[in-house]
């Protein structure tokens, strides 16, 4: 077993990447209401998309390639492989519902309104965009850069950990964070990393990563619960489960009932990984490519 040792690389990309959403941010604020001040709104957050994607693949790409002098395979970003995403897709969108339903069945949220699909259509397919974007821009950064540099230097389970703990911290602003967010949070990191491993790619995390997100702000409105102002949901919902079992809105992610889901989704992940015949390497470093573990 190797010896652990922090690596400062990822760290140091955390920290570049979160000033790069600032600027990313503010520059497509001002391309799209100041150099194009007529443009029309829907094109604020596909513009805001491409910057921040283009944005964190740059400086993924310039710190390892250029600084660290590795292989850009090495982050597991092989051409766009549609299936997997569309996979992953479904599979996000399915864990969400699926906290809906409880939810619902058990009296614990009321669905107040349910948005015509005239309406609602449009809104809610654009926002799958920006949800698109962080998903592969925190998969990229996450279980790309930073699980690779660091598994790469120490045992996979230690790479494991620690890159879910540096993703955990960049949740702490998490409105309600608390236990119950961080057993989330961790579980569906280690998630994403599995299916990362097993697959030998990013895209099945991060469509699995892109819907849980857009799933539960969109179509469910569960991450809006309790929030003043407009609500883009296409179901309107009001909240009145017990907060240890639905969290404290609108951080749907710190109740129990979302930590059991997770802790479901990582043993179905685990078991994924044993049943396409991948013995989990944890005690190993990945090779140069970070392919051996997946395919």
């Amino acid at each position: 077993m190797g010896k652990v040792t922090l690596d400062p690389d990822g760290l140091r990309l955390h920290c570049g990447i979160r000033v790069l959403l600032v600027v990313a941010t503010i520059a497509a604020g001002v391309a799209v209401h100041h150099v194009a001040p007529g443009a029309p709104k829907w094109l604020f957050p596909i513009f805001h998309g491409a910057t921040w994607i283009a944005g964190v693949a740059l400086v993924t790409w310039l710190v390892r390639v250029k600084i660290n002098k590795a292989d850009r395979r090495g982050m597991a970003l092989p051409p766009p492989q549609v299936g997997r995403l569309a996979l992953g897709l479904a599979l996000g969108g399915l864990v969400l519902w699926l906290a809906f339903v409880v939810q619902h069945e058990l009296g614990w949220v009321r669905i107040l309104r349910i948005d015509s699909l005239t309406e609602a259509g449009p809104r809610i397919a654009l926002a799958l965009f920006p949800s698109l974007t962080v998903g592969f821009s925190e998969e990229l950064a996450f279980r790309g850069f930073v699980f690779q540099t660091l598994a790469e230097r120490m045992p996979v389970w230690a790479a494991a950990g620690l890159s879910t703990a540096i993703f955990a911290a960049n949740h702490l602003t998490l409105g309600g964070f608390g236990p119950g967010v961080v057993a989330t949070v961790v579980c569906l990191a280690r998630v994403f990393t599995v299916l990362r491993i097993v697959t030998g790619s990013l895209w099945l995390p991060i469509g699995l990563h892109a819907a849980r997100d857009w799933t539960q702000t969109y179509p469910t409105g569960l991450a809006n619960v309790g929030q003043s102002g407009h609500d883009p949901a296409l179901v309107k919902v009001s909240q009145s489960g017990p907060s240890f079992w639905v969290g404290q809105a609108p951080a749907i992610e710190g109740g129990v009932l979302y930590a059991i889901i997770a802790i479901g989704a990582l043993a179905a992940a685990l078991a994924y990984n044993v049943q396409r015949g991948h013995a989990p390497g944890w005690t190993r470093r990945l090779n140069e490519y970070g392919d051996t573990l997946g395919g």
